[in-house]
Parts: C-alpha cells; structure tokens; sequence
C-alpha cells in the first residue's frame, strides 16, 4: 500500500507562523501535522509514503532523521515551482497500482485501511473521502420563480453538503492525464477522467475532519486532539514519535 502526501503549499493562511516553520510542519496538540498523518498512514498499513514538497523542503526532509521512522519507506519529490494539488503528481515515477493520495494540512480519524478496501472493491478509476457538513444560515432563504412569484421561503434553514476532505485513492491511469510540468488542481484532474469515461466515485465516512489552513481551523483541531488523541492516534504514543526531531530541526 503505498501513498503520496501533497506537503508544499506555503501555508499563506497561517503567516506569520509559516514565516519559519513550513505547514506541515505546524504542530497540533504538539505533535506537527504531518508526522500524525505519517503515523496513521504506517498504522492503517502503509509501507511507503513519498511526500512531494516545495517550500522549506530541507526543513521537512531534516525532520524525519532518526530511527523513528525506520520502518518506514519515506521518500521525497521536489517541485521548484508551485503546481496545484495534483500537478506534484506528475514530478514522480509512473504509479504502478492504486495510491492513496491527500494533502498535509488535515486532521482526521478517517479509516484509511476501509477507504483503500473501499476503492479496490468498487473498481473505480478515483475515489474521493468525502465528509458530511451542516452550514446553519442566520437569514431567511427566499426562492422565486421566471416571474419573481414567491416560490419558496425558509426561515434560518440549515444547508447540508458533502465536503471534499482532500483524501482520494487514484489509479494510474489517473494521473497519466496530466499534462507536462503545468499547474493543476485534483478538481480538475478528476473531472478530466470522468469526462473521459473514468469512474470516479465518492466514499461518505461519519468521521471527523479538520482543515489547518487558517489560525481559526488550527484552533479548532488543536482543541480536537487535546480532547480525544485516542480517537486520532489511537494506539500510538502519548506524544507521537518524531515530534522532538521536528523541534530540533525547526531550531536549527
């Protein structure tokens, strides 16, 4: 089982933070947000990780020195230029079998041993972990019809979507797609397969989900694993491996 960790955003959203310390790097309850990711991935099964990066790419590469994560094949993808959320993809060798792919800037409990055997049982070209969410809205929603005749009127309703969360499992044929070098977004790339016949399915897990990206969503998942490591981290230390190289490098 193998998996691709998009990690090298610049994290603009949490400056001044970021100045130093790259996103993944940015420590929840801690622990930075990528080593839990790394963590969870090892535990649900997961034998090598590449982890495609950008900026600050030598601070995130200096963080994993040491014998915690020997038993891990890690290895590393360099974009010298910003290239979305899947152009990374088209920095590394073609993938020969499904890969999990997901972002650096997310806390969750998602299963990701049932999203793999999910995928692999639906056959599917793409599959992509999606969360429910509810918006409560503060005003009152009005619908009219081609005559401006009230159709419809809700008082403060509460409107439910399914949120992307930024994981997926693609097939090879996925990422072939891509064109040369060329910024592009997952969006993009999956709506590419689909129009071309692809099978792209979504997967519905009641599970938590935290993006980082603001000062205000990092409070939030800060708190969340304050409250419940067991429920992220499960068996995994109190602490989480890793965490005192990652100082020592940020540090230095």
């Amino acid at each position: 089982m193998k998996a691709v960790i998009l990690a090298g955003g610049e994290g603009r959203r949490l400056r001044p933070a970021t100045f130093t310390v790259p996103k993944p790097l940015i420590e929840v309850d801690g622990t930075p947000i990528l080593h839990i990711i790394l963590r969870q991935l090892q535990s649900a099964g997961f034998t090598q990780v590449t982890l495609s990066l950008g900026y600050r790419a030598q601070l995130i590469e200096a963080s994993f020195d040491g014998p915690d994560w020997a038993g891990l094949d890690l290895r590393f993808s360099l974009e010298h230029e910003p290239l979305g959320t899947a152009g990374p993809l088209g920095l590394l060798p073609p993938l020969e079998d499904s890969t999990l792919v997901m972002n650096a800037d997310l806390l969750t409990d998602i299963d990701f041993a049932d999203l793999w055997r999910r995928h692999k049982k639906s056959e599917a070209a793409a599959t992509i972990a999606l969360v429910p969410r509810h918006v409560d809205l503060a005003h009152g929603v009005v619908e009219v019809d081609g005559e401006n005749r009230v159709a419809r009127f809700r008082e403060k309703p509460r409107m439910s979507f399914l949120a992307s969360t930024g994981i997926y499992v693609l097939e090879p044929s996925v990422p072939r797609l891509l064109p040369p070098r060329t910024r592009y977004d997952m969006p993009a790339l999956l709506t590419d397969a689909a129009d071309r016949g692809a099978r792209v399915e979504g997967h519905v897990f009641d599970a938590a989900w935290h993006d980082i990206g603001t000062p205000a969503q990092l409070a939030a998942a800060d708190a969340a694993l304050r409250a419940d490591r067991a429920r992220y981290l499960g068996a995994l230390s109190q602490r989480g491996p890793g965490a005192d190289s990652t100082q020592e490098a940020v540090r230095g």
